[in-house]
């Protein structure tokens, strides 16, 4: 009896190691399921408002998972909005040209600057002429005040001699020096209006009123090369730089939007939430990881296939994966990728002579619709 209990154990042993044996060469690359992992977070960063998942819920593809206070993005956005909008306007402003008030404002002035300059250059003619004929009769009057004092003088010679002779009175010879003493004063005067016409001849030809002539040209050729200036228009180089300005406006935009766009963190597959840790209030750096998503898609496995066998797992050729935490159930593989270098094959292969051996690396994407697999758990694979 204990015979035969014994051959029974035997044989059950070799029917199991067998089976192993089978099992083995049917199967002969393993490796670890992965499952293909998201780290979400934002750019800007900034104040936690809300969490709206917790770890274990399961996502859809944008779905919101934290807000940041959006406050200070709101205001650089509203900001950059109204830069575009000014800039925008003075592009505008620049490319319709002058505008018909303006171009009228404009040739007002210079009309009214070029009356002003000729009422000025008339009164000045004026003035000039006027103190050159005040010259003239001042001049006339000497020329007569000296003829009317050599004849009073003449006379009064000529009545002294005949007062001396005894021909005339005293009283006639006291009217003629008398009358000669009137046109020598008469001569006098004379000559003081002669030399104060002159000064005023002087005082107008040179004094103020060519430098009030001389400053209503200089405003009135301003005034025309203003009007000029509103006739043409902008400038190629200032429309030029008004349209860069505006360029940099909507860039300027652009970026806050996309800044506040980042103040929400969405899952960008579906998925479940591997790992979050904040509340409300916590601050996060730009850039940092705020939750952990794991992609409900297909898993893989990498396995590494020695160079001999290399040239069967060609890029979309179909194997079969078993997982050692299901080794009931055989599940379809595709391979996705294949190594372009060798290497020395891992230490987590079973065999001192296998890791020894130069392999290539396959990536197999594992089709697992009901999501039987889990990451971390080993695969084996048959060769196609």
């Amino acid at each position: 009896m204990a015979t035969t209990r014994n051959l029974l154990l035997l044989v059950l042993i070799a029917s199991t190691l067998a089976g192993c044996a089978a099992r083995d060469g049917a199967f002969p690359y393993s490796g670890t399921i992965q499952a293909e992992q998201a780290a979400v977070g934002s750019t800007v960063g900034g104040r936690i408002a809300a969490v709206l998942v917790s770890a274990g819920d399961r996502v859809a593809a944008g779905s919101v998972l934290v807000r940041f206070d959006d406050a200070a993005e709101r205001a650089a956005l509203a900001a950059a909005q109204g830069r575009l909008r000014e800039s925008s306007a003075a592009l505008a402003d620049l490319e319709a040209g002058p505008r018909p008030q303006d171009v009228a404002k404009a040739g007002a002035q210079q009309r009214e600057a070029y009356a002003a300059y000729r009422k000025l250059e008339l009164t000045s003619g004026d003035q000039l002429a006027v103190a050159r004929h005040q010259v003239g009769v001042a001049r006339a009057e000497v020329v007569q005040a000296d003829a009317q004092r050599v004849v009073a003088t003449r006379t009064y010679a000529r009545d002294r001699q005949l007062y001396l002779d005894g021909a005339i009175s005293a009283q006639a010879d006291d009217q003629a020096l008398a009358l000669a003493q009137q046109a020598a004063a008469a001569l006098l005067a004379a000559e003081a209006r002669l030399r104060t016409a002159r000064a005023q001849l002087s005082a107008t030809e040179s004094g103020q009123l060519p430098q009030d002539l001389a400053a209503a040209r200089s405003a009135y050729a301003a005034a025309a090369a203003s009007r000029a200036l509103v006739l043409a228009g902008s400038r190629p180089d200032q429309i030029a730089q008004a349209t860069a300005a505006v360029a940099t406006a909507r860039a300027n935009l652009a970026a806050a939007r996309v800044a506040l766009r980042e103040t929400v963190v969405r899952t960008p597959a579906d998925g479940v939430v591997e790992s979050i840790d904040l509340r409300a209030g916590d601050l996060v750096a730009p850039g940092a990881a705020v939750a952990t998503v794991d992609e409900l898609v297909d898993p893989y496995v990498r396995i590494y296939v020695p160079q001999r066998a290399l040239a069967a797992f060609t890029v979309g050729r179909h194997v079969r994966v078993r997982s050692d935490a299901d080794p009931g159930r055989t599940f379809e593989g595709r391979v996705e990728q294949v190594d372009a270098n060798a290497q020395f094959t891992p230490r987590n292969v079973q065999t001192a002579e296998d890791r020894a051996d130069l392999v290539f690396g396959v990536k197999i994407r594992i089709h697992d619709p009901q999501r039987l697999l889990r990451g971390g758990t080993t695969a084996e694979v048959a060769p196609p």
